[in-house]
């Protein structure tokens, strides 16, 4: 703890310094969550340190922020983070982006009416296949463009969205840096010449896909397709690159 101009504190500001410090005893920390001052307790919700007896009593907090700060913990425990996830809009998307979120709660929230809240658990690492299936059918784009940026989603949904009718989504497939050489290959030969361009971007596209859009139709494809194949050779040439990256790049 910092303990700099702490003569000058306020009794306000003393009780934050403690709320946040990660030395606090678990003791002190208990006394504060019941502090009348919100930002105190939000405070102490927000601290690492925080025992799982005390975030899960600040995850009934009257106040809202003071519960969302439990959602964002890294610490609250996947109970707290279920009874967090029927909670208003904001306090939804923090347990949505919180990596200790469960994925039978993530498959709750993959039904919620907002598509906020769909591209969240849709962009979330921890997400399950069958959720991954689910939102990539999803009736708005948004949602399936952000399952495309998954870079755990399955290659069978890859191909799926590789197909599918909106170009952002098929731009994010050719970005993914998971997407294999067979998926590459489909959207090499995109319609639209925007997303035929994704493909020079990604650092994993083989070099047989790069040298085929450096004949691409479109200029700008051939352009950035050809800087790409540069950007290879001189990599190739460089000793000091380790064998197997560069083996992912043929």
């Amino acid at each position: 703890m910092c303990y700099k101009n702490i003569e000058n504190m306020n009794i306000l500001e003393f009780k934050s310094l403690l709320a946040k410090s990660e030395f606090t005893p678990k003791e002190v920390l208990e006394i504060l969550a019941k502090d009348e001052e919100y930002s105190i307790r939000e405070s102490v919700a927000k601290n690492p340190k925080t025992s799982k007896k005390i975030l899960k009593i600040l995850a009934k907090d009257k106040d809202y922020s003071v519960r969302e700060s439990v959602a964002k913990n890294p610490k609250t425990s996947k109970e707290i983070l279920e009874v967090l996830a029927k909670d208003n809009y904001w306090i939804c998307i923090s347990v949505t982006e919180n990596s200790r979120t469960s994925k039978e709660v993530l498959g709750l929230l993959a039904k919620d009416k907002n598509y906020y809240i769909r591209s969240l658990v849709a962009k979330n690492l921890n997400a399950s296949k069958e959720i991954l299936w689910m939102l990539a059918k999803d009736k708005d784009w948004r949602i399936r463009e952000s399952v495309a940026k998954n870079l755990n989603v399955p290659k069978e949904i890859l191909e799926l969205l590789a197909r599918d009718k909106n170009y952002y989504t098929r731009a994010s497939v050719a970005e993914n840096l998971n997407a294999p050489k067979k998926i590459l290959k489909i959207i090499a030969k995109d319609e639209s010449y925007s997303v035929r361009e994704f493909v020079t971007k990604n650092p994993k596209t083989p070099k047989e896909i790069l040298e085929l859009l450096a004949k691409d139709r479109n200029p700008y494809v051939r352009i950035r397709a050809s800087a790409a194949l540069n950007r290879a050779s001189v990599v190739t040439e460089n000793s000091n690159i380790p064998k197997k990256i560069l083996e992912e790049r043929k």
